[in-house]
Formats: C-alpha cells, structure tokens, sequence
C-alpha cells in the first residue's frame, strides 16, 4: 500500500518533468528554426557597384562589353568604363532621347530643338539632319536606318512616327495624333506608345496596322523574342500583346512610372524597373519571381544583359548587378522563410502552453482565469460589440495616424515609409513653432479664465439664501448651452467687426474713438481678441461642475466653521477650494485638452491671420489635411497627442498622490 502511494505521489512529479523536458525540446526546435530564418536572411543577389558623383542619368545602353554609354539629364552624352568618364561631349539643345545601331558603329541622339545627331563610337558627329518637332524617343531599325517620335506642342495631334535612313531622307512619315510618348521597332514594323495610354503598330512602309487601349499613360516599349509587344505605363502596370494587338495579360507591379523594361536575352524573364528603385523580374506569364528595391534612384536602364547576370544603372549613377539565379531562387527562399515565421509562431504558443500547465502556480491561474471567464462569458459577451465598436472607431484610426506619421501619404505620390523625416520637417516649420507659442498662451488664458469666472458663479448662486433664486439663476447660465458653440463664435466676430461691430460703435458713442481698432485685423490684438471672446468666460460645462462639487460639500461643515469664526474668504480658501479639488483638476484637463486640440474658433475668426498671428499647430494640422498632405498632417497630431498623454499622465499620477 505504502509503495503505492509513492507512486502515485511520484506521478505528477513525472508528469511535470515530462512537460519540462518537452517544452526544453521545443525551445531547441524554437532557435533552430530561428537560426534557419536568419540563415535564409543572410545576403541578397545583387551588389551595388560605383557612383558617378554628381551625375544624374535618365538613359544608358552598353555600347562594348564594359563600355556605357549614358544621357545626363543636364544633355551631356558620357562614355563611360565603369564608372571613370572616357568621353563627355556637350549637344546642342536639350536632349531628350538616343540609340545605338545593331552593329553598334553609329549613334543617334535627338533633342528638342528638332535635330537628330549621328555620331561614331568614339562621340565625334558624323552628321545630323532635321525633323519636323521636337525629338521624343528614338529607336534603331535592323536595316540601318533610325526610327524617330516628333511632335509639336502638348496634348496635340501633331505627332509623327517617321523612318530615316542615316543622311536623313525620309523613307515614311505618319501622323499617329495624340501626343508620343516612346516607340520601339522590330520585324513587324514600329510600335508606338501615347499619352492618352494607347500603343500602335506601323508597317514597314509607314501604314497604321492596329492602335489598342490601355490603362494609362505609356512610359516604355520593347519586344520579347517571340516579337510580342511589351508595354508599361506611369502607373505601374506592365502589360504584354500579340501581334496583333490583344492584350494577352496585365500586372499591375508599382504605383510609381515605369522606367526600364526589357527581357532577359537567354532566360526570357521580363525585367522591369520603375521611378522609386524597385525592380521586378517576371516570368513570360507576367508572375513576379523577384522584387526588391534598391533606394539607389530610379532605375534607368539595362546596360548588361546574359544569362548569367543583369547591370541596371539609375539615374543617380549607381550601377547594380543582379546574379539572376540568385534572384530567382530568392522566391523560393522567401517562401521558406515565411513558413520558418509561421512554425516558430506555432512553437511559441505550444512552449508557453506547456510552461503553463508545468508549473503547478501558473497551471493553478490559468484554470481560475478560465473560470472567471466561463462564469462571466454572458457579461463579455454583451461587451464584444462595444470593444469592437471601440477598436474600429478609436483604436484603429489612432494607430493608423502614428502609422502615417512615419510616411509621405498624400494624394500627390504613392505611399512610402519615410522614417522620421516628417518630424525633422517639424523643426523647420515656423507655422508649427508659431503655433506652439500661440497655443501655450491660449492654455494658460484659458486656466486662468475655467478658474476664475465660473467658479465664482458658481460660489454666488451655491450662497443664495433662497432656493427659487438659485434655480433662476442656475437655469439662466444653463439655458445659453443650447446655442452651437459656432453661433456665438459668429457673433463676436460681427461684434469685432471695424466699421459696425458693436465694440467699436460702443466706444464712439463713448467718445473713445481713440481706442477703435481692427480688432482681429492687428497683429498685435488678434490674438487677445480671439482669447477675450466670450466674456464673463461662464463656460457652462465648468460652471455645472464646480456648482456639483459644492453641492456635495456637507452642511455640518460649514456650521462648524462659522461657530469656529472663519468667515467667507477663509471659508473660501480653506473648505471649498480643498474639497472641490477633484473638480477643479477635472476641468484643468479638459481645459488643457481642448485648448491643445482646439482650432474651430481660430478657423472662423481669422484663419490663423494676420499673418501668422493668431495660428495653432491644430489649424497646421487642418491646413495640411486640405493640402493632402495626410503624412505630415498626421505627425502634427502625434505631437501633440504626446502633449496630450503627457497632461493625462500627470493628471493621473496627482489623482493618486492625493488619495494616498
């Protein structure tokens, strides 16, 4: 019997012990798998090459193996050997597009000025010839010959797609319309893209096959090897067509304008790249294998293109080189890795499942915490869709604010994790720092005013020996609440106005014309006249709460102090005020909330006018909101829902020291 009982007393310990060692084993599994996901983490398929210092490129094609040739945006055309400036050769005119010949001997370069250059390898002009518009892209046909986009204007119809040979003789001219965007040539003839997101097909000898609609504006052109036709846009979406203009797939990739699109001479993946330094390689079926961005600039062109490797360059000067094994197999591994994520998540919940019921303490919580819950699920129950109202309404918006404060969102440009840099912008803006400083004001008049005036209302009336009159005149200072806060905020403007507000028309009468101003109009009172509005300062909220609060004060209070002498100042200092002190900081705090959050009346008054006279960070805030500048607007309201928290924090930490 003895024996058996040891056994049974031994049983939980084992039972205990098992758990250990599972939850031990599970934690080795735990930072293994974290060490396979950190693993599957190291290094990337591309490096990062040199930098041309201060050189900004929007073109470049590989014109030798090792040898670049790149358009500045300043139109100066560079040879470039890595990254040291062979060549550099100044063009008339701005330059706006080039291309090099299929045998690579001659290039061609065009400019606004409705010139295009030819040039030898070596950058000397071979010749030049005219064209009837400002060069908008070239391209170099199979033959010899050059294909040009011209046009006049903006958003015209005088538009041409021509063919030249090299002295400049026109072998066809057609008048496509709409404005040209970039063209593209191949076996079929000329593509061509427009602003109004349409691309075109002319035969060989000029004629207009077909024109197809897309999504927006065109941005690049080029030819897979089956000389299907691959077209981007400004908005990010690449799409590929048939020969004969049906769209055979879209994929929508970026919310920035597409800069580079080409294809992998061996492999056939598509490799694109767009405004914000994001490239993307896709299959022929348009599915993205690889995505990453570089925060180099904008990738301008693919000046290297086999099978093993790509060479972008962006128009910052940085050339990358891609491994594209690596590339494609970083798909994969990315794949692995969210997997690792997801059982590492499933590791840790099963290791703290485990420590819980290991440990006879936390095993003994647990069980009493589901009882509480099992016994209050009806209560919980009720309450779910107050939570989740809460979460929806409040919690969300708060979380997104502090999200958007770390990002440029606007309606001006797609969205991007800025970092700080809307908070550093804060430092320099003298409309935030001015309202800083007219904000700080108006919290301190506006203590001074809650403490003041409806508290000695609410003295005077709490002190009137008849119960008929205190109910007069409590309704009298109640009845006004029900006018909108905006109509009286009105009516002191008309009675701030110079030539027939009340103000000034009272001090005429007066004979103080002397005294008569622009009250809202000056500078120097602007400020003071929005804080003076609203006189005697009754607010009727603070005016309830401080009439409550004496209310609650016992009679036999007051009738042991006047037995003991104090009379109605001491009675004053030394009875009301201490026992009143909760609602006084009550109405500290929301007095210090409004008056943080508060712009509605400044609004209406002025604008934050004269100047910056009468301007709060809250009024910025709104002023950003209308200019869709929603990033910056929303770290405007971090701050000061910092400020905010602050006060809350302080109000909380007096509340206690007072009841301890």
């Amino acid at each position: 019997m003895s024996n058996l009982m040891k056994e049974r007393s031994s049983s939980p310990n084992r039972k205990g012990s098992r758990r250990l060692w599972i939850g031990i084993i599970i934690l080795i599994l735990l930072a293994s798998s974290v060490y396979l996901v950190m693993d599957a983490s190291k290094g990337r398929p591309y490096e990062v090459g040199g930098s041309l210092s201060g050189v900004k490129i929007f073109k470049a094609v590989e014109l030798q193996e090792g040898t670049t040739l790149a358009i500045t945006t300043d139109s100066r055309l560079l040879l470039l050997d890595g990254t040291q400036i062979q060549i550099e050769k100044e063009i008339k005119g701005t330059i706006t597009d080039m291309a090099v010949s299929t045998d690579r001997s001659h290039i061609y370069v065009g400019t606004n000025d409705r010139n295009v250059y030819v040039l030898d390898p070596l950058l000397q002009e071979i010749g030049s010839f005219p064209v009837n518009g400002k060069v908008i892209g070239l391209d170099a046909t199979i033959d010899g010959g050059i294909n040009v986009a011209y046009g006049i204007g903006q958003y015209t119809n005088k538009f041409w797609v021509g063919q030249f040979d090299e002295a400049g003789n026109a072998i066809f001219k057609t008048k496509v319309g709409i404005d040209v965007t970039t063209i593209t040539t191949g076996k079929d003839g000329s593509y061509f893209g427009t602003v109004d997101s349409k691309v075109g097909l002319l035969s060989p000898d000029g004629k207009e096959l077909w024109r197809t609609n897309l999504i927006q504006p065109i941005t690049r052109l080029s030819l897979n090897a089956n000389q299907e036709l691959l077209a981007a846009d400004e908005r990010g979406n690449v799409s590929l067509l048939s020969a004969k203009g049906k769209v055979i797939w879209t994929q929508s990739l970026s919310a920035y304008p597409i800069t580079m699109l080409d294809e992998a001479k061996q492999s056939g993946h598509i490799i694109v790249g767009d405004k914000d330094g994001s490239l993307f390689i896709l299959n022929t079926w348009g599915n993205v294998l690889y995505q990453a961005n570089f925060n180099k600039g904008a990738i301008s062109s693919l000046i290297h293109n086999d099978e093993k490797e790509l060479i972008v360059i962006t128009d910052q000067g940085r050339d990358l080189t891609i491994n594209l094994h690596q590339a494609l197999q970083a798909n994969t591994q990315n794949k692995i890795k969210t997997g690792l994520i997801i059982m590492d998540l499933i590791l840790v919940l099963t290791a703290i499942g485990i420590s819980i019921s290991s440990v006879p303490a936390w095993r003994k919580a647990a069980i009493q915490f589901g009882r509480r819950l099992k016994r209050s699920r009806t209560a919980y129950l009720l309450l779910l869709p107050s939570i989740a109202l809460i979460i929806v309404f409040n919690i969300t918006p708060t979380l997104m604010a502090v999200f958007y404060s770390f990002t440029n969102f606007s309606l001006k440009e797609p969205l991007k994790v800025i970092g700080l840099a809307n908070f550093v912008k804060l430092g320099s803006d003298s409309f935030f720092w001015v309202g800083m400083w007219n904000m700080i004001l108006i919290i301190v008049t506006s203590i001074l005013k809650e403490l003041t005036m409806p508290l000695l209302a609410a003295e005077l009336i709490f002190w009137l020996r008849s119960s008929k009159l205190k109910y007069v005149f409590r309704t009298a200072f109640v009845v006004p609440s029900i006018v909108p806060g905006v109509v009286v905020v009105l009516l002191w403007k008309m009675m701030y106005e110079p030539e027939t507000g009340l103000i000034n028309q009272f001090l005429g009468v007066l004979g103080l014309g002397a005294l008569q101003h622009a009250w809202l109009g000056d500078e120097n009172l602007a400020i003071w006249s929005i804080i003076a509005a609203g006189f005697p300062f009754i607010s009727v909220f603070a005016f309830l709460i401080y009439f409550g609060g004496l209310i609650g004060i016992s009679r036999d209070i007051y009738d042991s102090s006047a037995i003991d002498g104090i009379n109605a100042w001491g009675r004053f200092w030394k009875i009301d005020v201490p026992l009143i002190r909760p609602q006084i900081r009550l109405i500290l705090f929301f007095t210090f909330i409004g008056s943080i959050q508060g712009f509605a009346n400044i609004f209406i008054f002025t604008r934050g006018g004269p100047g910056t006279a009468t301007y709060v960070p809250g009024l910025q805030m709104y002023n950003q909101i209308s200019s869709a500048n929603f990033g910056y607007a929303s770290a405007i309201g971090v701050v000061l829902a910092i400020l905010v928290l602050a006060g809350s924090i302080l109000n909380v930490r007096f509340s206690k020291q007072e009841r301890e």
